[in-house]
């Protein structure tokens, strides 16, 4: 028996006798370093991101006390990338609520003017954006048109001084949220209040659909 025929590899002027040579290993890719700068920066948005979930979470908390009728779904579940806003769905109807911190500088309210620690924050805007992207993407789901309450919730201690109520807009401490919604009253009943909570966590619901077609796909029953 000849070399070749107990090692074909030897054909065709192949002399290697030996495993094949294993290929040549990439070089790890250091990740490139922050500067101070840009740490600092970012680590104060990390922190800002925390304190606003947590106010969040604390503002979601103090409605327990609403029962089980009511559902709460985080503006996440519904493709938005906001952490400072969630949807309420109960026996009062639906609210979506946007919440701010004003820590403990005091607030001034005029109509759709607000005013914190001397800055003006579009806060109000924001909340009825918000409140009309729910609402736009609930009746697009539904069939139906589905209205939905904006409200404004301010986390803090300051003083807030009312010299206008905003239109179309419900703004108050979040301390009082639950005794809020609770003072609307029953204007939706309990089967409804659940094709509403199915609606919001339905993939249909999202944001930013492209097409009608999950839409079609959900029937209202």
């Amino acid at each position: 028996m000849t070399a070749t025929e107990i090692n074909p590899a030897l054909q065709d002027g192949d002399t290697s006798t030996g495993p094949p040579a294993s290929p040549p290993v990439a070089e790890p890719v250091e990740t490139p370093r922050l500067t101070p700068l840009e740490w600092a920066r970012r680590r104060r948005v990390e922190k800002e991101q925390q304190r606003t979930e947590a106010v969040r979470n604390r503002t979601k908390s103090r409605l327990h006390k609403l029962g089980r009728d009511w559902h709460l779904i985080d503006a996440s579940a519904i493709g938005l990338g906001k952490r400072d806003a969630f949807v309420a769905i109960g026996p009062g109807g639906v609210f979506a609520v946007t919440v701010k911190s004003q820590g403990r500088n005091r607030v001034r309210l005029s109509g759709d003017v607000i005013q914190i620690g001397g800055l003006r924050p579009p806060y109000i805007a924001e909340a009825r954006m918000f409140a009309n992207l729910i609402s736009g993407a609930f009746t697009r789901t539904a069939g139906v048109q589905v209205p939905v309450t904006p409200v404004l919730a301010l986390a803090g201690t300051g003083l807030i001084t009312l010299f206008g109520v905003p239109k179309g807009c419900v703004v108050m401490p979040y301390r009082e949220l639950a005794n809020l919604l609770g003072a609307y009253g029953e204007r939706i009943g309990s089967n409804t209040i659940e094709k509403l909570a199915s609606i919001a966590r339905h993939p249909a619901t999202t944001i930013d659909l492209r097409s009608d077609e999950l839409s079609e796909r959900y029937g209202w029953r």
